[in-house]
């Protein structure tokens, strides 16, 4: 599968990301904290339209294999967000949300107007990665420290510091909750590469929201500019397990060719 140059992957973006400025030391959910990641060792996607049951890692390699269907990635949209697997969908949620902010990141000239998408969409970002903690699975359990530490925790603890300014602007858990709805709704419709996404923040929660993203803004650099997101980690396990049963099929964490 090919994409154009603005499908900006969750690997490329941690791998081409340089700056200088100081980040933030905001807390992340239960379990997931620490910095990002580099690719996985696969490198291609899967492309076909099935594979085997000894493809899949927990199968037996003794039983005769079977086929398994698979989807193709569709171009449009966030693959995987609406899966009936809640690892695999948090997956989408928390890739796809990265993908998203990071590219409006990289390309609005706005920098506030960035970081008011990333605030709005902090609580979908953070419960999404506790999904991924909590639905961790067992079969590539020796990678979950490092996968919720230092591949998705940089994120997650933005995210987290997102969400304390918009309690600290006064706003309640579900005023929080329905702020991440409404940019999933949006991610969902827009997709990943789209620099104009535009969420619809609910009236009576503006206020909060451009009274968080002033301080978010101020305190804390855009993804683009955010040195704690590249790091040297790697969880090729975990990446190899999400491209071979999620309906991503590993393009959310680069594993995608772009032209």
């Amino acid at each position: 599968m090919h994409r154009s140059g603005a499908w900006t992957t969750f690997a490329a973006v941690l791998i081409g990301i340089a700056g200088v400025a100081c980040t933030d030391d905001g807390t992340a959910p239960d379990g997931v904290g620490g910095a990002t990641t580099t690719p996985s060792a696969r490198t291609e996607p899967i492309t076909t339209e099935s594979v085997t049951t000894s493809a899949i890692p927990g199968a037996d390699p003794t039983a005769a294999p079977s086929t398994v269907a698979i989807e193709p990635v569709p171009d449009v949209g966030v693959p995987g967000i609406d899966s009936a697997d809640p690892f695999c969908r948090a997956w989408s949620e928390f890739a796809g949300s990265f993908q998203a902010l990071a590219f409006a990141s990289i390309a609005d000239s706005d920098p506030v107007a960035a970081a008011r998408l990333e605030v709005v969409a902090s609580s979908a970002v953070t419960s999404s990665a506790q999904t991924l903690a909590d639905e961790f699975p067992e079969s590539v359990a020796s990678e979950r420290e490092v996968f919720l530490d230092d591949v998705i925790g940089p994120f997650a603890r933005r995210a987290g510091r997102a969400s304390d300014e918009l309690r600290a602007a006064g706003l309640a858990a579900g005023d929080i909750e329905q702020l991440g709805d409404v940019w999933l709704a949006a991610l969902a419709d827009a997709g990943v590469d789209d620099p104009e996404i535009v969420v619809a923040v609910p009236d009576g929660l503006t206020d909060a929201v451009d009274a968080a993203t002033e301080v978010f803004a101020a305190n804390v650099p855009v993804i683009a500019a955010d040195p704690s997101l590249v790091t040297g980690a790697r969880a090729p396990a975990t990446l190899g397990y999400l491209a071979d049963n999620c309906p991503d099929q590993g393009i959310l964490a680069g594993n995608d060719a772009i032209d």
